[in-house]
């Protein structure tokens, strides 16, 4: 069975100015994997949109501060922003036109383009599901995700060493044997409270927030369980404490009810009370991190139970609901890979990364690109009803598995390319690894 580790680096504050630390991982396999570093992108206002440069508009507040959640998106019109301030974006008179591919060799760095042709939408699950989950919240014990750090129930252990040339390892830990065994569950994104809040820390504790998505054909059961995150408390390492929570979307009925998240990914980047998914071939799913759905963990399903009369969480004490989603407003639509939050822009930014193999994914290996988007730092949201790109580019790399930018450099973790030397970073962002089937019988 391959190993899966999760590797964390710490840097101190004073390489990011004023910014509190930042936290970043990967979670590695047996499997060697390359990370570079792929280009540098200005940090200022401004980006470049083709071969002009224009101004990036900004709404509300451009100093961060701890978003509070509510249940539907305050946009009203194409041309207001989430805080209400009218949004001037160039890009709004100019029509998109898809790109037909990278014109540089493969491993030639970024090639940057029109962000104009990449914009986002409010989709409609803002209105449809905020109302399904109110009523669960009004059917259900709510809890915070502070709230959960008093009720962890699982451990996991301090790995003595690591694969691979990690600068800066200030942490390293493993999952506990149970957890370690399940091949059903496969880790692949990581977040935490340095992303998640200014002072970086959760009620003054130092969090991190791991995602995995399921495989179902290994579990050997009848139901896909979808996404679960693990929120893992490392304030007072080498003793790290943790709970896994499934995320589910919330469903009409009657009662209203709720079903998993059935994609087969599980990059996630956490700002405030919002916690964005990456969904492939959809855009960027939203869960409320305010508001987690207390449940019967007694019963391996998920949803209602109408003959009992209660909620289950396929083994698990907490859920997470979606309560939107964004999704391209355009043909131009990237691939949702990866997602990670660069916190040392104003205001800060969500970064989108495509996995191109050339086989399944993309019509190239070397065909994927690198988005980003502003987020509103109030709300934790995109800016308006529709949202461009602050940049785009191809990376002129493939296969990759996780990336991030900080101080305008972008950072990424992609599968080695055959006779390529590695290129190491001080801090590779998530990939995924492989899982295994076992022998040991399915759980939560």
């Amino acid at each position: 069975m391959s190993r899966r580790l999760l590797l964390l680096a710490l840097t101190s504050a004073a390489c990011f100015s004023d910014d509190p630390p930042q936290l970043t991982a990967t979670v590695t396999s047996d499997d060697t994997s390359t990370s570079t570093t792929i280009g540098t992108t200005a940090v200022t206002p401004t980006t470049t949109t083709g071969d002009e440069t224009t101004s990036t508009s900004t709404t509300g507040t451009t100093e961060p501060v701890v978003p509070t959640t509510s249940t539907g998106d305050t946009s009203t019109t194409d041309d207001t922003s989430t805080t209400g301030e009218p949004v001037v974006d160039p890009c709004m008179d100019k029509d998109p036109i898809c790109p037909e591919g990278p014109s540089g060799a493969p491993g030639s760095g970024l090639e940057p383009l029109d962000r104009c042709n990449f914009a986002l939408t409010r989709a409609p699950e803002w209105d449809n599901l905020g109302p399904l989950a109110d009523a669960l919240a009004e059917t259900l014990p709510t809890r915070t995700i502070a709230e959960l750090l008093t009720d962890l129930n699982n451990v996991a252990e301090p790995a003595p060493t690591v694969p691979g040339d990690v600068a800066a390892l200030e942490l390293a830990f493993r999952w506990d044997d149970e957890d370690f065994s399940k091949a059903w569950w496969v880790p692949q994104g990581l977040t935490g409270s340095a992303d998640a809040y200014d002072d970086g820390r959760l009620e003054g504790r130092d969090v991190v927030l791991i995602g995995w998505w399921f495989a179902k054909e290994l579990a050997m059961l009848s139901f896909d369980k979808g996404v679960r995150v693990s929120l893992v408390d490392f304030t007072d390492a080498p003793d790290l404490s943790l709970r896994h929570i499934l995320l589910v979307e919330p469903v009409p009925g009657d009662p209203v009810d709720f079903k998993p998240v059935p994609i087969r990914a599980a990059s996630i980047a956490w700002y405030g009370d919002t916690l964005y998914l990456a969904d492939p071939t959809q855009g960027l799913r939203v869960f409320d991190m305010s508001r987690l759905l207390a449940v019967n963990p007694g019963v391996d399903k998920v949803g209602y139970d109408s003959k009992i009369n209660d909620y289950y969480g396929g083994l698990y004490s907490y859920v997470a609901m979606q309560i939107g989603a964004y999704k391209p407003a355009s043909d131009c639509a990237p691939r949702f890979s990866t997602v990670a939050l660069d916190r040392s822009t104003s205001p800060p930014e969500l970064v989108v990364g495509e996995f191109c193999d050339g086989v399944d994914a993309c019509d190239g290996a070397s065909d994927g690109r690198v988005f980003t988007w502003p987020i509103d730092p109030v709300t934790g949201r995109l800016p308006s009803l529709i949202t461009w790109a602050s940049f785009a580019a191809y990376t002129g790399e493939s296969q990759i598995e996780g990336i991030t930018r900080s101080q305008g450099t972008f950072t990424c973790r992609a599968a080695p390319r055959p006779a390529t030397p590695a290129r190491s970073t001080s801090s590779p962002p998530p990939a995924p690894a492989s899982p295994t089937a076992g022998s040991t019988p399915p759980g939560p």
